[in-house]
This record gives C-alpha cells, structure tokens and sequence, in this order.
C-alpha cells in the first residue's frame, strides 16, 4: 500500500507541461487586457437591444469604440507573445529543410529515371504479351478450323476419337489465346513491376493528368461541382470589386453597415 501510494504521489508531482507554462505565462503578461475584457463583457449586458435616439446610438458608438481598442490591445499582445514561437518555428522548420529539401531533390530525380526505365520496360513487356496473343490467336483459329474439317469428314465411328480430340485442342487454343490477350491487356503497374533486394517495390502508377491548360477557353461550367463554395463566393467578390453589378446565379445588391472610428 505504502508503495503505491508513493507511486501517486510521484505522479501528482510531475512538473507542468509546456503548454500548462505557457498558458500561465500568457494569463499574467494579458492580466490587464483581460480584466477590461470582462469589464466590457460585463457592460454589453446594459446596451439597448434596440437603439431608439441619437444620445443613446453616440453612447453606443463610444462602447464600440471602446471594445474596438481593447480588441486591438489584444491582438497586439497576441502578435508580440506569438512572434518568438514562430521564430523558433522557423528555426526548426529551417533546420529540417536542410536535410529534407536535399533528399526531396534526390527522390525526385530517381523517380523520373525510374519512371524512364519501367515506361520503356512497360511498352516493351505489352508488345511481347500482344504479339504471343496474337500468335496464340492464329494458332487457335488454325485449330478451330482443323476441328471443323475433322467434323465435317466425320464417316465412320472409327474417326470419332480423333474429331473430338480436335475440337478439345481448339477450345483449350481458344482459352489460351484468351488470357494471352487478357496478360497483353494489364496495367502498367504489373508491367512494370521491378522489386529491390531490401524488399522496395517499383511500378508505374496510373493516373490521368491534364496540359495546355488555357484560362480563356476552359469550360467552368464543367468544372461547377467541383469548385469550392468559398472559392466561388471569393471570386464574386473580386467581380464586385472589379465592378460587376450583374451575375446570373445571386443577386448583387448595395448594403450598408456602421463603422466606428
């Protein structure tokens, strides 16, 4: 028992994480800022749901204000609190980059001579399996043909075994000719596969790209469902902006609202 209750007592007086210190350190240096945030909080509870005269909407715009500047106070102190973290971010993600980058640069040259290579062993492995398919295509109907001349000089019983032993060989050419077609139809990924004495595995993976891409003439209408919302409500504002009062699909209207200064 006494054990255990040491190993409790070890664990409740471990140090606080970074985070925990960091988190206070904030809560003393923004002490200021966040009392006149509560003391705003607090004041908003007294302002008018609905402004009916002038002295009352003046007042308002004087909260505002207020709430303005402590709003920016805090983004301030933020930027400044934040700035050594990112600093040492920076430092870090430098540091990394000095061996990641590097290694980026070689994987990507190796890929492209891989990519050379097992294209080149891709076309050269499909040429072999559909030139065997089409030898295996010849020999099949060569024997489908000789079947049906068997067939067709059928006289005597006698003649029977050798028929049918002519339509088997015909049928068993015809399956074979079949998968020699299906092999000369594989992807390049089998095609192509190499594989490394410490287990890697090389293949070509299939995918569809796209070139000669032309801003003018690419059909957006096309590309609809496949926009984000964000990015489409984004570029009605630079149409906005640009001086575009008409769009089918929303309605452009002139709006107002209050800034305080």
């Amino acid at each position: 028992m006494a054990e255990a209750e040491r190993a409790i007592d070890i664990g409740h007086n471990q140090p606080p994480s970074p985070t925990d210190l960091l988190r206070e350190e904030l809560e003393n240096s923004a002490a200021t800022i966040l009392r006149r945030r509560d003391e705003l909080l607090a004041a908003m509870e007294r302002v008018p749901t609905v402004i009916m005269d002038e002295t009352v909407c003046g007042r308002v715009a004087d909260f505002v204000k207020q709430v303005t500047g402590c709003y920016k106070l805090a983004e301030n102190a933020r930027t400044a609190a934040k700035e050594p973290h990112l600093s040492a971010g920076r430092i870090v993600d430098g540091f990394f980059k000095g061996i990641t980058d590097p290694l980026e640069k070689i994987r990507r040259s190796l890929d492209q001579r891989l990519t050379v290579y097992q294209r080149a062993k891709a076309d050269a492995e499909r040429r072999a399996r559909e030139a065997e398919a089409e030898r295996q295509r010849i020999e099949a109907e060569r024997l489908r043909r000789e079947a049906e001349e068997a067939a067709a000089k059928l006289e005597a019983e006698a003649d029977l075994p050798d028929a049918v032993a002519a339509e088997q060989a015909a049928e068993q050419a015809a399956a074979d000719a079949a998968k020699a077609q299906q092999e000369a139809e594989a992807k390049a990924a089998e095609l192509s596969r190499t594989r490394g004495d410490y287990g890697a595995v090389a293949s070509l993976r299939t995918f569809f790209d796209f070139r000669d891409f032309d801003r003018e003439t690419i059909d957006l209408n096309a590309l609809r469902h496949h926009l984000n919302e964000d990015d489409i409500k984004k570029a009605i504002r630079s149409f906005i902006r640009a001086g575009g009062r008409k769009l089918d699909g929303c309605v452009i209207f002139e709006n107002t609202t209050t800034t305080v200064r």
